[in-house]
């Protein structure tokens, strides 16, 4: 599933996603690089995409930033 599509199914916005991601992982990501990700104009980073992966239960993985 598409990043932007799991934030809005789950109800959150970038801001606290962001929050709770950093909370519970003790990292930053600043607001601008997960709007990227979002629109798919970049692209996590290997430790930042598993992260993503492990935060959201598997519902985004690697081959959701690389396949429409």
């Amino acid at each position: 599933m598409k990043l932007g599509k799991y934030l809005k199914e789950n109800n959150y916005t970038q801001m606290s996603f962001i929050k709770e991601l950093e909370d519970k992982n003790n990292i930053s990501i600043p607001q601008g690089t997960l709007a990227k990700w979002v629109l798919g104009t970049r692209i996590p980073r290997k430790d930042q995409m598993l992260l993503l992966y492990e935060f959201t239960q598997g519902s985004v993985g690697p081959n959701d930033f690389y396949f429409n």
